[in-house]
């Protein structure tokens, strides 16, 4: 699904927005009043990279953007049932990651975790999170296979609090592969979320802008607390990555499908980052620790605990 954007009310935000979040209002298309007015489904807002198109009315949307460098930023959105449009997360976050400081926590040690919101609250699955893969995006230097595999795997990781500190699987959340399909994922060559369409899960391969690795956009029925979620697409960058399933001692420059699809199923089942600076170890810090090696597709007690959270 492909976003018309000659239908679309772009709206860019900056710092300055942050002071006055309920008088956000649209700039208009070329052509039409330069009278402005309120935020309402349909319109697309811009904050430092991440973007997302305004959802409907009870539905609220989140997306997480990641670079390469560990730079990284995150757009919530949600529209309450009586029109008025809430943004949050606004302003440029992680602008760059530090090296890993050798005083930052073992993976084992360290119990920090945030949890990702919508609409000013936490959201999860209550129900199984049932999912495609678009593998005709898989990129050609792996197989679709190896990449289905990997990303199979990186759901498990998740849902199985899959991690290397003896930390027992009480986790509830359920996931369910349903194949391969045709259909893309709802988030463009842009990074931008879509309109809310109720589609399928899909994770898939594609274009996104220069330096992020990968998007992750989750949308939510902000009617309920937490928020449930009904719908998370994943996108990894084939346009300026290059990726690889399994590391062997040939590897150069390319990143782990498993490492980078771990963290992005994190943003799916309502994990935040945390700081790299302070938390590098962690599968949730803002950088995957560099190509050529998979070291956080195994999760941290962080990591473990924000799930436990809620689930």
């Amino acid at each position: 699904m492909c976003v018309d954007e000659r239908k679309i009310r772009f709206v860019v935000l900056s710092l300055s927005a942050l002071i006055a979040v309920p008088m956000l209002a649209a700039a208009p298309a070329a052509g039409a009043s330069a009278a402005t007015r309120p935020l309402r489904p349909g319109d697309l807002v811009v904050d430092h990279g991440a973007a997302a198109v305004v959802p409907p009315r009870g539905i609220g949307v989140v997306a997480h953007v990641d670079h390469a460098d560990g730079s990284s930023q995150t757009l919530s959105i949600s529209t309450a049932a009586d029109g008025t449009v809430r943004v949050d997360s606004l302003g440029q976050e992680q602008t760059s990651a530090p090296e890993v400081v050798a005083s930052s926590p073992g993976a084992c040690q360290d119990d920090a975790f945030n949890l990702a919101e919508i609409g000013g609250k936490h959201y999860k699955w209550f129900n199984t999170y049932n999912w495609h893969f678009n593998a005709s995006s898989t990129p050609s230097e792996i197989t679709v296979d190896n990449a289905e595999s990997a990303l199979r795997q990186a759901t498990t990781n998740i849902t199985h609090a899959n991690n290397n500190c003896g930390l027992t699987d009480n986790i509830s959340a359920t996931a369910s592969y349903q194949g391969r399909t045709s259909q893309g994922v709802d988030i463009n060559a842009n990074g931008t979320c879509e309109s809310f369409q109720a589609n399928q899960n899909v994770s898939g391969f594609g274009d996104l802008p220069a330096g992020v690795l990968g998007v992750t956009c989750t949308w939510a029925d902000t009617s309920s607390t937490p928020a449930t979620a009904v719908q998370s697409d994943m996108r990894l960058n084939k346009a300026d990555f290059q990726w690889v399933v399994n590391i062997g001692s040939g590897c150069s420059n390319k990143w782990s499908v498993e490492a980078v699809a771990t963290h992005e199923r994190g943003h799916t089942f309502s994990l935040g980052h945390v700081s790299e600076a302070d938390h590098g170890n962690l599968t949730m810090s803002t950088a995957i620790n560099g190509p050529c090696q998979s070291s956080e597709s195994t999760l941290g007690l962080g990591d473990v605990r924000g799930l436990r959270q809620l689930y």
